[in-house]
């Protein structure tokens, strides 16, 4: 229920944004800071290679589903990083991380026309949408991501001293994790047949060794 409440209170933040041409959306510079005057709760959230809990836990979400409606309205992405690990709420490569102040998610509107951002979150659902005149008569872009290489993680255990654990005693702080590379491709159709496709972009989940 915490993470819910977080991923509503982001999509109300960044819903009903207008962006003007030439102008570039930040998710944090439109969302602030995550706070619980805010509203925003601890939930679980990814720091170090680790799963914590955080308040504002789960906002990748909003992030993450507002970029791939970006990159499917052509628009220009500008900033954007994978998460430690993939999410499962969207494909692999297609997820875009937020953490206050450091990452963030950018893009700009490279239109001559102004676009417009409709979040909201419903039926434990993240939807978002651009709205702005569309890519042409019949015209559609989609994505597909295509894992290119796994990172197996080293089979040794990483042992590090916890004074704060009695003696004899040992707790798992990171979990073993294959990593991969993916590459992400952006297709355009024409009365839905491929017409088009670029590289969009690579991501690297880096495998994580037992801790």
């Amino acid at each position: 229920s915490n993470r819910q409440t977080n991923v509503t209170l982001a999509c109300q933040a960044i819903n009903g944004t207008t962006l003007m041409p030439g102008e570039t959306f930040s998710f944090n510079g439109t969302t602030g800071e995550r706070t619980t005057d805010k509203g925003y709760k601890s939930a679980g959230a990814i720091a170090a290679g680790q799963s914590i809990e955080e308040v504002g836990g789960g906002i990748c979400q909003v992030s993450s589903t507002l970029f791939n409606a970006v990159a499917r309205a052509d628009l220009e992405i500008v900033s954007r990083s994978p998460h430690a690990w993939p999410s499962t709420y969207v494909n692999y490569g297609e997820d875009a991380t937020v953490n206050w102040p450091s990452l963030d998610f950018k893009f700009k509107n490279n239109r001559d026309t102004p676009v417009f951002i409709i979040a909201y979150y419903k039926d434990r659902k993240c939807s978002a949408e651009i709205w702005g005149m569309s890519l042409g008569d019949g015209v559609t872009i989609d994505l597909k991501s295509e894992v290119v290489k796994t990172l197996e993680p080293s089979s040794d255990v990483n042992y590090v001293q916890n004074t704060s654990l009695a003696p004899g005693r040992s707790q798992e702080t990171v979990k073993a994790r294959t990593g991969y590379v993916v590459e992400t491709y952006k297709i355009w159709f024409k009365d839905g047949k491929e017409i088009k496709r670029e590289l969009m972009q690579t991501s690297t989940y880096k495998a994580y060794q037992r801790t």
